[in-house]
């Protein structure tokens, strides 16, 4: 506004200045009119005349010369806005800008953040599936090995119950010590006790010198709370063992019929206990071991069956 304001008292002074000069150039060739009027001399006229002309041709140059200023000088204002618009402009582009990349920087750490959790979570899941495939591999395992150890148990028990009907037809063709005790053996691995010691016994009454009936039956009789008969078997196999020179069974049967006399309590003699306890040599409280049961594997000790 202040420009316009300077624009226009510019203008109104050039043309106060052109006015003057125009009215000068009129009064000069009205001057010469008349003198050449009054004098009658054309020379006399022309004076004021070209005096009057030159003051027009001066006003007209320097009314040019002030309008050749006056346009430079708005051009100049114009050009002078135009570099303010320009900066300004600018300037603005340069925060539009600046918010812009502060606003995709924004959403890319927004997304990458987001790409970040994402990745955690499934890196979880993925993690928990895996270990839920790893129990679910162990469980499958343990299921098939299970499987697979009542299959054996199953086979072994076929294998004893087979035993003894090998064992049951030689008795039905002539009583054989061995063949009781064979079956008692297989009884005994069945978890049968009292046909085991049936069976042990009768091998008894046949061959009074079967060193493993008397092993065996000292064993179940152990089993069943009855120390003070699981002490004289077991003394008489040892005896036996002795004598038919099997120092090996010998020292077993003297050693575990020792422990059992030197326990503190005393025999109950109660020969009808039907307790249950584990098979010899068996470390399964939960379910016996079906295998055939030999002399030479029998490994018990006192604290395991009076325990």
């Amino acid at each position: 506004m202040e420009n316009s304001v300077n624009e226009n008292v510019t203008q109104a002074s050039v043309g106060s200045q052109s006015n003057l000069l125009d009215g000068l150039s009129a009064l000069g060739l009205l001057g010469g009119a008349i003198a050449a009027a009054v004098t009658s001399n054309v020379a006399a006229g022309t004076i004021p005349v070209a005096a009057a002309v030159g003051l027009h041709l001066v006003n007209r140059r320097q009314l040019a010369e002030q309008m050749l200023q006056n346009q430079q000088t708005a051009t100049a204002q114009v050009i002078e806005q135009i570099n303010q618009h320009q900066a300004a402009l600018t300037d603005y582009l340069q925060k539009f800008q600046q918010e812009t990349g502060d606003r995709l920087d924004q959403q890319q750490q927004t997304q990458t953040s987001h790409q970040q959790s994402l990745n955690e979570a499934l890196a979880q899941q993925n993690e928990q599936l895996q270990q839920q495939l790893t129990s679910l591999q162990e469980q499958s395992q343990q299921v098939v090995e299970a499987e697979a150890q009542r299959h054996q148990e199953l086979v072994a028990v076929v294998n004893e119950l087979h035993h003894m009907e090998n064992c049951s037809h030689s008795l039905e063709a002539a009583p054989q010590a061995d063949a009781y005790y064979q079956r008692g053996l297989s009884h005994q691995n069945l978890g049968d006790r009292p046909e085991a010691l049936c069976d042990f016994s009768t091998a008894i009454r046949l061959d009074a010198e079967l060193a493993g009936a008397y092993f065996q039956r000292g064993i179940i009789y152990a089993e069943l709370g009855d120390r003070k008969p699981a002490v004289e078997d077991l003394r008489q196999a040892a005896k036996l063992f002795f004598d038919q020179g099997d120092l090996e069974q010998y020292d077993r049967a003297r050693e575990l019929g020792k422990e059992f006399y030197d326990l503190q309590e005393p025999f109950s003699g109660d020969t009808a206990k039907k307790e249950e306890v584990p098979v010899a040599g068996s470390e399964d409280d939960e379910a016996p071991h079906f295998q055939p049961l030999l002399v030479e594997e029998i490994n018990v000790t006192a604290e395991s069956l009076f325990s």
